[in-house]
């Protein structure tokens, strides 16, 4: 499967650990002695993924399902930034407590991304700081993080040094721009914050999130409803109660 999709020799292949013997280590004998070519370049090898502190595994039923996350009400994004957040030589301890931590830590860069929108855009005052060094120094560190076995955990503190120093900052609407697009460059390469926050029409799935808050209140299921509440304040908007019903505003 490997060789019709990917050709006789790659450059990189990834699995468990537990993998190495003698699952991969056979790949290697049968690929190489029947093409004579190097089968790859690079192996990474990840440690066992835990849920709540015992090794995941279908034997225990103590897995998750991608399903089963989305089902929760998490996004992608959000399953996915709990993933790469520890560095993938060390073991993951899976829990819903790290996809909350998860939202947050993705709140707070998409918080900063769009107070950068909207200065680049004019609909906030800009300021004189051009954040030429930050935004020079968050690269660097981003880019030896990523260069150092993927150190995922290093690049993440690499993003959010940028966020501080931008929060601190009052840009120009160039330095804003500069910034922004260094975000977008690092979501090219990890995937797990989302595209640059829009401010003009409401997107819909925050509308969908409106409608299933109001649905949870007429049933009075008011933990879900707060819930529902505060994942659309994480995602950088409010609701306004009006005489015509409630309505999203960006905060």
């Amino acid at each position: 499967m490997a060789m019709k999709y990917l050709g006789p020799s790659f450059d990189l292949h990834s699995g468990g650990e537990d993998n190495i013997f003698p699952h991969h280590e056979c790949e290697i004998a049968q690929s190489e002695a029947h093409t004579g070519e190097a089968f790859v370049g690079t192996w990474i090898h990840c440690r066992h993924l835990m849920v709540d502190g015992k090794k995941m595994s279908k034997s225990q039923g103590n897995f998750f399902t991608v399903k089963d996350v989305l089902g929760r009400g998490f996004s992608g994004v959000e399953l996915r930034y709990a993933l790469i957040r520890s560095h993938y030589r060390q073991s993951l301890n899976f829990t819903l407590e790290g996809l909350e931590e998860a939202r947050h830590a993705i709140g707070r860069v998409q918080q900063a991304r769009k107070r950068l929108v909207m200065i680049r855009e004019g609909e906030q005052a800009s300021g004189s700081e051009d954040l030429a060094g930050p935004v020079a120094g968050a690269q660097e560190e981003f880019i030896a993080a990523i260069g150092d076995d993927l150190n995922t955990s290093e690049a993440l503190a690499a993003v959010f040094g940028l966020v501080s120093s931008a929060n601190r900052a009052s840009p120009s609407r160039d330095g804003a721009a500069q910034a922004l697009e260094t975000f977008a460059r690092i979501e090219e390469v990890l995937g797990c914050f989302g595209p640059e926050p829009a401010i003009g029409a409401i997107p819909e799935e925050m509308v969908a999130l409106l409608e299933q808050r109001e649905k949870a209140r007429g049933a009075k299921d008011w933990g879900e409803a707060d819930r529902l509440r505060d994942l659309i304040a994480e995602r950088g908007f409010k609701i306004v109660d009006t005489a015509q019903g409630p309505r999203l505003e960006r905060g």
